[in-house]
């Protein structure tokens, strides 16, 4: 009985079936009884956005230690330092902030130029104030009188000072820059040539007004006004002069009429002078008087250029005559003579010094601006023998 129910509640070792491929879960299948291990806090700092994001609650907290190294932990984030430049409340932070930003001249011009707190417009001031192409632009641009005054004092380089005062749209700054170099004349002269303030034109070149050489070259630059002024100047010094550019340009500019004849009258030698006077001079008193001092000088000029001014406009009939007895040989000067003239006397004198040369007395027939030349030039093309042998010439 007993052997019988062992039988029965022991069935394992009655039967034992072959072993089949499943028998075992394989090393794939077995299932992975490693627990997951807890994920730690990295102790390596996250990116910017992250680390950073609580810096905005600790910049307005008003604890004075931790916002500055909330700001020192913001060094090259130059927008974000800009903002609290500009608009922090805290001056220390703002001031800190500036100093972070001392290799960033753009973001420096900047709160130079907009920033709404004085001390820290004057902070980036100091931070700029190596580079002058950047403090002309402040001194220039900044919507505060006091930064940009403080910007041209900064300021060392004549050049850069000159710049402030000849284009800056502001007068305070102007005026602080023409100070500056009150007693540099290159740096002055730079300001009258290139400024187009009148304000800025008169000063400089009133400091200029004992400098005969800076004058005379003023007088040379290519705006009318600043000529005027310049020559206005330089007339006191006419007496003195001996240079003829100088000379000649108190003739051409000056409206001192005593100045002018002096001028004309020192260079009564110098007939290169004497004819740039008669040309340009805006003044007739001066423009006749040269002619007249041209024509003075008649038989000593050999120039083409000038003796045919003489045989076209001297008001002396014998020297218009003798100017055109130098020129025989001379077709284009005595062309220029025939064709523009208001002598007739000198007109037909110059055609007959021309006869014999064809081409000239027929550009005088299409040139002239006197009816009488025109038709006393074509007379002398159409002469038999002188026709004749035009064709043959063209003919070949």
């Amino acid at each position: 009985m007993a052997t019988s129910i062992r039988s029965v509640r022991s069935p394992s070792l009655a039967f034992n079936p072959e072993p089949t491929l499943h028998a075992e879960p394989s090393p794939i299948e077995r299932p992975d009884k490693k627990k997951d291990k807890k994920r730690l806090p990295s102790t390596t700092r996250g990116p910017d956005r992250y680390s950073f994001a609580h810096l905005a609650k600790i910049l307005t907290s008003g604890e004075r230690i931790a916002m500055l190294n909330a700001v020192d932990r913001l060094k090259g984030r130059s927008r974000i330092l800009v903002e609290l430049a500009c608009f922090s409340t805290f001056q220390f932070v703002r001031l800190a902030a500036v100093s972070h930003l001392s290799q960033d001249s753009e973001e420096l011009i900047d709160v130079a130029k907009y920033c709404n707190y004085s001390d820290t417009r004057a902070s980036a001031v100091d931070e700029l104030s190596k580079d002058s192409k950047a403090l002309v632009e402040v001194a220039c641009s900044s919507l505060f009188k006091d930064t940009r005054l403080d910007a041209v004092n900064s300021l060392t380089d004549p050049h850069a000072l000159a710049e402030v005062a000849a284009v800056s749209p502001n007068v305070d700054s102007r005026s602080a820059a023409l100070g500056r170099i009150d007693n540099n004349r290159p740096a002055l002269k730079r300001v009258a040539e290139v400024t187009t303030y009148r304000s800025s034109q008169v000063k400089a070149i009133e400091r200029l007004s004992s400098d005969p050489h800076s004058l005379s070259s003023l007088t040379l630059c290519k705006n009318p006004k600043v000529k005027k002024l310049a020559a206005a100047k330089l007339a006191g010094f006419v007496e003195e002069l001996d240079d003829p550019e100088s000379l000649a340009q108190i003739a051409k500019l000056s409206s001192n009429e005593d100045a002018r004849y002096i001028a004309v009258g020192r260079l009564s030698k110098d007939a290169y002078s004497l004819r740039s006077i008669f040309m340009d001079s805006q003044f007739s008193d001066a423009r006749s008087t040269a002619m007249m001092l041209l024509s003075d000088m008649v038989n000593e000029l050999d120039d083409a250029d000038i003796l045919s001014d003489v045989g076209t406009q001297s008001p002396y009939p014998d020297c218009r005559s003798a100017a055109i007895d130098r020129l025989v040989g001379r077709s284009t000067p005595l062309l220029s003579i025939a064709s523009n003239s208001r002598f007739k006397d000198s007109r037909d004198k110059a055609l007959e010094k021309l006869r014999t040369d064809v081409a000239a007395l027929k550009s005088v027939c299409r040139l002239s601006k006197y009816p009488d030349t025109r038709k006393k030039a074509h007379g002398m093309v159409v002469k038999p023998d002188v026709f004749e042998a035009e064709l043959g010439r063209i003919l070949g």
